[in-house]
């Protein structure tokens, strides 16, 4: 009976997150409408970004203001196919320094990342840009959503490192990724993890091509679960991977001993396996 309800449970919630993940079109951007500070721009135009190197770069946009006589605000729009890449792109190119302004020969550069976009912002390094003008320009685009994804909350919060948090598309675990993971970093006293999840659904055959990079290993102290990969983690660290009901993928590893990893990797488990997003 335990299991019927636990098999039925896990097709509403996978039925759900279905649902939940189907995301609404963005709406399309009348780009010669987007003003700065009342100001239109004095022309823009868009590139597919086909042939570039970027993953998931749909195409860019150039727009430039004419703020004053003698005085060009020039933004680059870099469109991604959603938040996840755009925020690898921000935080994993080294291209950017979050709130800093970055000097460029004579022009200083500035950005932000907003959803699936990141804003560029070129200007005169000795004009002054406050960034509380350049964050509202980015406001008032459709669909406007600022900070982390939402996706993140599901990690658990308790003895997380700040600042040790991370996108990955690539390569995770050292191996090539088949899917894009949300990875966070926690510390108590002398014990450290870090917990990652899909950033969305995964179907089987994807998670098991990245499994099978793995190098797999014997727990030691634990009951070994079938659905459950237990590997290697590089440097004397254990791991533990799971496709859970519904899709997502939840992987817990670091300097711990199997006994304490498993109570880590089953609290990660229930926090993604119910969070709504």
């Amino acid at each position: 009976m335990k299991l019927f309800l636990k098999f039925v449970l896990g097709l509403v919630l996978a039925l759900g997150l279905v649902g939940c993940d189907k995301k609404k079109p963005a709406r399309s951007v009348d780009f010669s409408r987007i003003q700065y500070k009342g100001i239109s721009p004095m022309g823009y135009f868009a590139n597919n970004a086909a042939g570039m190197d970027t993953p998931a770069l749909k195409r860019t946009v150039n727009l430039s203001y004419l703020v004053s006589p003698g005085d060009t605000l020039n933004v680059i729009i870099l469109e991604f196919e959603s938040d996840v890449y755009a925020m690898d792109y921000y935080t994993n190119s080294g291209r950017f320094q979050g709130i800093t302004p970055i000097l460029r020969g004579d022009y200083l550069e500035q950005s932000i990342r907003s959803d699936s976009r990141v804003f560029i912002f070129h200007h005169d390094s000795f004009r002054r840009y406050e960034r509380s003008d350049l964050e509202a320009y980015v406001r008032s685009f459709p669909d406007y959503r600022g900070g982390f994804p939402q996706e993140f909350l599901s990690l658990p919060f308790e003895y997380r490192v700040p600042g040790r948090t991370s996108v990955q598309t690539r390569y995770f675990m050292g191996v090539k990724a088949h899917f894009p993971v949300l990875v966070q970093s926690y510390r108590s006293a002398s014990l450290q993890w870090n917990v990652a999840r899909s950033w969305d659904l995964v179907d089987e055959s994807r998670f098991s091509i990245w499994a099978a990079q793995l190098t797999e290993v014997n727990p030691v102290g634990v009951e070994r679960e079938s659905d459950v990969i237990y590997f290697d983690a590089g440097n004397n660290g254990n791991g533990m991977a799971k496709r859970l009901a519904g899709g997502r993928i939840a992987v817990v590893w670091g300097y711990l001993s199997w006994t304490d990893l498993l109570k880590v990797f089953n609290q990660a488990c229930d926090r993604i396996y119910e969070a709504r997003f």
